[in-house]
């Protein structure tokens, strides 16, 4: 059965050219499944129940995972595509910041609006990090670059609603030879998020990409897998030299 992409994500409707009116004084739920989003979205992408259910079983994982985790208040939440997934040695390249790992599958935005609730479920982290640049893969169910800010200022919007005055670190898009056709709009992407980052109290661009760039802007191939899509231990190391010391500075400030 054909549905709309945008029907999907989130069980909800939601707005690319207006917000949701909110009271100031009307106290904050910290509960996700409470979030509603009002509009809608127009994307002319189509998929199929398949497509919508594509990482079931991992995303049961992760409920299982924080259900038996007795601890609820961390510093950090990094969520996002298999790029977070796939980051060996977080705890410990973050260490001593308590953090966990909610990445999955090759999760596209519309994947994250859509499981959001399974993703949030449990913690009340101090800071949210967040890489996922599927949206934009060379396939059918792309979006174009407008639409995708689009579905992140909704996700910033709606982690705001839920975790009022939690910082959100955006990682930028990063450059790979695999998805080298994809270059300028990946460029463009990460412009639009900066600019929005430069306008939000919430929101940090962090840029992760020249990290694995050489002097002469090509990817550096000794940083990445051999997929040529994913970075290595050192690419993530990278990663960390420029990300930790701002947790470090959130997490301390949010101190009591």
């Amino acid at each position: 059965m054909k549905i709309q992409t945008l029907l999907f994500t989130v069980l909800l409707t939601i707005s690319s050219c207006c917000q949701a009116p909110q009271n100031k004084n009307q106290e904050t739920s910290t509960n996700p499944s409470t979030y509603l989003v009002e509009g809608c979205i127009p994307v002319s992408k189509e998929s199929d129940m398949k497509w919508i259910t594509r990482y079931s079983d991992q995303i049961e994982a992760l409920e299982a995972k924080a259900a038996a985790d007795s601890i609820s208040d961390i510093d950090v939440m990094f969520f996002g595509s298999s790029s977070i997934r796939l980051w060996k040695g977080l705890e410990e390249m973050m260490s001593p910041l308590r953090v966990v790992n909610r990445g999955y599958g090759g999760a596209t935005v519309r994947d994250i609006h859509y499981n959001y609730s399974s993703i949030m479920a449990h913690y009340k982290p101090k800071a949210f990090v967040v890489f996922c640049d599927n949206d934009i893969a060379g396939n059918a169910n792309d979006l174009t670059t407008g639409e995708v800010l689009d579905h992140y200022r909704l996700l910033f919007q709606r982690l705001d609603k839920d975790y009022p005055g939690t910082p959100v670190f955006f990682l930028s898009w990063k450059y790979s030879e695999l998805r080298a056709g994809l270059r300028e709009k990946q460029k463009t992407v990460n412009h639009l998020i900066e600019e929005y980052a430069g306008i939000s109290d919430q929101v940090t661009f962090v840029d992760v990409n020249s990290l694995l760039l050489d002097e002469d802007g090509n990817v550096n191939p000794a940083l990445f897998e051999k997929d040529n899509l994913h970075i290595n231990r050192d690419g993530y190391l990278l990663w960390t030299s420029v990300l930790k010391p701002q947790l470090m500075d959130i997490c301390t400030s949010n101190e009591i």
